[in-house]
């Protein structure tokens, strides 16, 4: 996991595991500053990525609750 490209291809579980791997790694305090400083900076791409699939799919849901064509009985 690095680059936006490949971050732009995580499913949100995938992103979301990540994020949580950080925030693991953030939080033990065993991390020297410049590791720290990119390990939050990666937080941030992923985090973004969470919010992007997580707006997708409200959007989705948005259109079928506003569709009565797709009620489903």
């Amino acid at each position: 996991m690095g680059s936006a490209k490949q971050i732009d291809k995580l499913s949100f579980e995938q992103a979301l595991a990540g994020l949580s791997e950080l925030v693991e790694k953030l939080e033990s305090g065993a991390l020297p500053l410049e590791e720290s400083v990119a390990a939050f900076e990666q937080g941030v791409k992923l985090s973004r990525r969470c919010e992007a699939l997580l707006d997708q799919a409200d959007q989705r849901l948005k259109v079928l609750d506003d569709n009565p064509d797709n009620e489903s009985a």
